[in-house]
């Protein structure tokens, strides 16, 4: 017979709890996601420098850098990069067993029950820093782009945070945003979308002359973000249109192609499955995916069979919320969870919360996020930069906040039996995701 001493039978159990708690851990469903906070680079000339959407076939920038939005000392990269890093923890708790007890708390605080499917989600984030960070730096957008670039120094080709993101492979984006208030503006969120080939196909056909415009105008699509002053929103809808299909802007009747506003072949800026062949360049202007003319254009690839595949059209159309897909679900589900959980929580803790903005229509364009990701995109204007009751709950109630979105996302993955308030203007659905459709979706993007 063995004994063994004190310090080694406390070593023996400690090695066997290790190994227990490590192949217990091995069955526990594991969910891939990234919190993006938006921007984080700065807005500086010469645009040849320090611009976004590097395109080959001019090498050059196309866009100055999207810094954000900002209203006195409040600005959007540090607002969203605290709360993203907020959202950030709170999930990691699921990572441990310590961390789960802390985050099944919360979610008996939404829920009727009591116990819940044990899953890990495992959170990365797409910046932890901005620009102010290093503010010497000769290429300070560096770390923030959203395309690919090159490298100033070697030229070598550098990922932008779209090809990050895909790298990582995650099965839902937390892209967080601030809007401007307009005069008039009251504050609150709203779902940020882009719709899938079966929407621009049809206003495509419109723009040909081929169909009546009224499909567009009668359907959930109409309330197009309207970015060229002047024009209609279905105008912006069929020039975001073309910038969609063959990467130029057109003229305001949306037939001719107005060749001095070219916005890149997008697809090519991403390192990611749907590129096309090297040398691609080499067919620009000939009949096919890169003719410059509306007529002779034809999509014909692999990014133009993703875009026409059922996934995308899940992704970006249909759905539960009517149009938008299971992108436009997640948003606002999420949305919802932030509605219904800031009053929860702060009751509480017995501490005044401030009344919440509604959620507002969603604002439509081509996104990049939405579109060159294979992922499911909640990308959310989660307030107004110039709405000092908007500012309050993403700052001084930022914890609840973020506890709010991740609860959300535990539901969107395993489904929540919320408890419903009927004197709150809006109460999370609880309904998870179908993910089991989308198959090897989310591993096929490289």
């Amino acid at each position: 017979m063995v004994f063994l001493s004190s310090h080694n039978l406390q070593k023996s159990l400690s090695i066997l709890y290790f190994v227990f708690f490590s192949f217990s851990l091995e069955a526990v469903p594991v969910f891939r996601i990234v919190v993006d906070p938006g921007h984080g680079g700065v807005a500086k000339d010469p645009k040849a420098q320090h611009g976004d959407k590097y395109d080959s076939v001019t090498q050059t920038y196309l866009e100055t850098y999207k810094q954000g939005t900002e209203h006195g000392n409040v600005t959007e990269r540090k607002v969203v990069l605290d709360l993203a890093k907020e959202v950030h923890r709170v999930l990691k708790l699921t990572e441990t067993e310590a961390g789960w007890k802390e985050f099944e708390e919360y979610l008996k605080r939404f829920s009727k029950k009591s116990d819940f499917q044990r899953v890990i989600l495992e959170s990365k984030l797409t910046r932890e820093s901005s620009f102010d960070d290093d503010p010497n730096s000769d290429d300070p957008n560096s770390a923030y782009r959203l395309y690919d670039f090159p490298d100033q120094k070697t030229g070598v080709r550098r990922k932008g945070r779209l090809s990050k993101i895909n790298e990582l492979k995650p099965q839902l984006v937390l892209s967080l945003h601030l809007n401007p208030a307009s005069k008039g503006q009251t504050g609150g969120m709203g779902a940020v979308l882009t719709p899938g080939y079966k929407t621009f196909s049809k206003l495509r056909k419109i723009s040909d002359k081929k169909n009546s415009p009224n499909g567009f105008t009668n359907g959930p699509w109409s309330e197009w973000l309207i970015f060229q002053s002047g024009w209609t929103k279905l105008e912006n809808a069929i020039a975001d249109t073309w910038i969609y299909f063959h990467g130029y802007w057109p003229k305001k009747n949306g037939k001719d192609t107005d060749l001095t506003k070219f916005e890149g072949y997008r697809q090519n800026m991403v390192s990611w499955h749907y590129a096309d062949e090297p040398n691609w360049e080499k067919q620009i202007g000939k009949p096919g995916p890169y003719a410059t003319d509306h007529e002779t254009f034809s999509e014909t690839g692999k990014f133009w069979e993703r875009e026409k595949g059922k996934k995308e059209e899940w992704r970006r159309e249909g759905g539960r919320e009517g149009f938008g897909g299971d992108n436009h679900f997640v948003t606002k589900e999420l949305m919802r969870f932030v509605q219904y959980g800031l009053p929860v929580l702060l009751k509480e803790k017995d501490s005044p919360y401030p009344e919440l903005g509604p959620i507002q229509k969603p604002y439509i364009s081509t996104y990049s996020l939405p579109t060159y990701t294979n992922a499911l995109c909640a990308f959310i204007e989660i307030g107004y930069v110039n709405r000092s009751r908007d500012v309050k709950y993403l700052t001084q109630n930022k914890k609840e906040t973020a506890i709010s979105l991740a609860v959300g996302i535990y539901s969107l993955f395993v489904g929540l039996d919320v408890k419903k308030i009927p004197s709150l203007p809006y109460n999370p659905k609880g309904k998870k995701v179908n993910w089991e459709r989308y198959e090897n979706y989310f591993d096929e993007v490289l």
